[in-house]
């Protein structure tokens, strides 16, 4: 099974939860259409290419840098902006709205997946799966995307919990991922290897000399830590509480569903449990949500039974999520779906592939299309029907 191997083969288009007006109002409204960039890098382009400041610019979420993605843009009226193309951007005109697009301004996202080279063998499995992927749905957990920032299962975020901000700094100065810019590589190995003596050490990353200088200016690594730009510190804390509540949700699978039907796929910090199917009292058990953690949760008897299992495999306790004092980042409580059966699912009959062959034969592809809610990964769904 192969995904995206051509950018037209994972499309995601938002479905705005707002409303678009044809009369003049304080924003302008686009759709941003982009493939091979990702959000954040597509607003920055738009931002030096419009000369306009990156915090006029509105957006609800944020979409793969490997997929064709549409996704709806605000710009404030007072610029004298129309439709445009750049690169791979291109940005159609569609009306007004009277605030700036936010995130989470969107009901959710709709997916049509080309999934190719699969042997005919394989299509009998899939169709059962997708069947139960209709019935039952999947577990909501946070997939691999949300875990950019996390090297070798080590969450930055865990230190800064645990007030080892050396650590945490030293995790985003010195370790990276092979997509990563070779001069960022550079200056990562280069701090790695004078680390005992960094205030001699020479690089070229801007972000890096600032944190680097933070620290040495009292010798205080919270300082340092304070000095990674906003954004990444946010991420840190996001990936982290977005790992623990997927633990919680396994432990919740183990304890309310037949051993017999649950299974792991891996994916980017460890693995998770899919099941095969549901009987109607599994369904009704785990038919509800999970709350995300943070210091002020509000736990039930069988929710903190299993966050507690947790927290004591971790080393930490729920009070020690309370960073904001010392970070100025924070945990923040909300309910999330442990199930979610996706809208308006269709798989198609296989066709040949064009672009995989065996022996000079041409293997399968099909087509799905699905809708997803706000915040849902349709990769699980790949992963239920494909097994990675």
């Amino acid at each position: 099974m192969k995904l995206k191997q051509l950018p037209n083969d994972f499309i995601v288009e938002e479905i705005p939860s707002i409303e678009i007006s044809k009369d003049k109002k304080e924003h302008k409204i686009f759709i941003l259409e982009k493939k091979e960039i990702d959000t954040f890098d597509a607003i920055r382009l738009i931002s030096r290419y419009l000369k306009i400041p990156l915090y006029e610019i509105g957006y609800a979420g944020l979409k793969d840098k490997h997929a064709l993605a549409k996704q709806y843009i605000s710009i404030p009226s007072k610029y004298n902006i129309g439709s445009f193309t750049i690169d791979n951007l291109n940005m159609t005109f569609l009306g007004f709205y009277n605030k700036k697009i936010k995130i989470g301004d969107l009901k959710g996202n709709k997916f049509t997946i080309t999934v190719r080279n699969i042997k005919s063998r394989k299509m009998d499995s899939i169709l059962e799966k997708a069947n139960s992927i209709q019935l039952f749905g999947i577990p909501n957990y946070f997939d691999s995307q949300r875990f950019g920032s996390v090297y070798n299962n080590d969450f930055i975020a865990k230190h800064v919990i645990k007030k080892d901000y050396e650590k945490a700094v030293k995790i985003y100065l010195t370790r990276y991922h092979k997509s990563e810019k070779k001069q960022v590589k550079n200056d990562k190995r280069a701090i790695l290897t004078n680390w005992s003596n960094i205030e001699n050490i020479s690089i070229r990353n801007k972000i890096f000399q600032k944190i680097i200088q933070a620290y040495l200016k009292n010798k205080n690594w919270l300082d340092a830590y304070k000095k990674i730009p906003p954004n990444l510190r946010e991420m840190f804390i996001n990936s982290y509480q977005s790992y623990l509540w997927n633990e919680c949700v396994k432990e919740l699978f183990r304890i309310c569903i037949n051993g017999r039907s649950l299974y792991s796929i891996e994916y980017a910090v460890g693995s998770l449990l899919f099941y095969k199917d549901l009987s109607d009292d599994e369904m009704q058990k785990i038919n509800t949500d999970f709350p995300t953690l943070s210091e002020t949760v509000m736990l039930s008897d069988f929710e903190k039974k299993i966050v507690t299992r947790l927290l004591v495999n971790e080393g930490i306790n729920l009070q020690d999520l309370h960073i904001k004092s010392c970070t100025g980042n924070f945990f923040k409580t909300r309910k999330r779906r442990i199930t979610v059966i996706p809208d308006n699912f269709f798989i198609s009959n296989p066709m040949e592939d064009e672009l995989n062959y065996i022996n000079g034969k041409p293997q399968n592809k099909i087509i799905l299309s699905f809708s997803l809610p706000k915040g849902s990964y349709a990769t699980l769904i790949t992963k239920k029907l494909f097994g990675h």
